[in-house]
């Protein structure tokens, strides 16, 4: 009789374990002008992304890849829902991007209005296709975070390129991709 063993490694590591000193983090959020500072606690992680309990697993398994794709490993990315308001008015086509103190990461602010099967129509070069309107808002976040010197714009019409026609459609506008 063949009999197979397990030995145990203490030093693998899954993909999703959090650490216990991960397992919140403090973003301040700027509300009725002044800046106050929320603890949001964590449930979900992969790689480098951390993502709070209210995002939709599709858009973690999405935004994993791009961030993968656009190479941000060095940088911890946090991921939340919440209010987002642009001139004191809240709006739900946008994500608030804040670099967080003492090189914690970068936070992305979802808005809860915005719901995971909300599609956009687009049209490029006289036919139109439909797009997430979250997941084209997210990849324009993590374009602007990986290339700042691109305009909001620019973004916009990469992430539109990339999600209708793939990665290979926007290659020769991101440099490394």
């Amino acid at each position: 009789m063949l009999r197979h063993t397990i030995q145990s490694n203490n030093n693998v590591i899954p993909l999703n374990w959090i650490d216990p000193s991960e397992r919140y983090v403090v973003v301040p959020r700027n509300v009725n002008g002044k800046v106050r500072t929320y603890i949001k606690p964590l449930k979900k992680k992969k790689g480098n992304c951390y993502f709070t309990c209210t995002m939709p697993h599709a858009l973690i398994h999405f935004v994993y890849r791009c961030a993968k794709k656009l190479g941000l490993h060095a940088q911890v990315l946090i991921f939340s829902r919440g209010s987002v308001k642009m001139k004191g008015k809240a709006v739900n086509h946008t994500i608030s991007i804040t670099r967080l103190d003492w090189d914690v990461g970068v936070s992305f602010v979802i808005p809860l209005r915005l719901r995971y099967d909300r599609k956009v129509t687009v049209e490029i070069e006289g036919c139109e296709h439909s797009v997430r309107l979250m997941e084209l808002a997210v990849l324009g976040a993590l374009l602007s975070v990986r290339f700042p010197s691109f305009s909001k714009d620019r973004c916009n019409e990469l992430a539109i390129r990339i999600l209708v026609g793939g990665w290979k459609s926007a290659g020769c506008d991101i440099p490394g991709c």
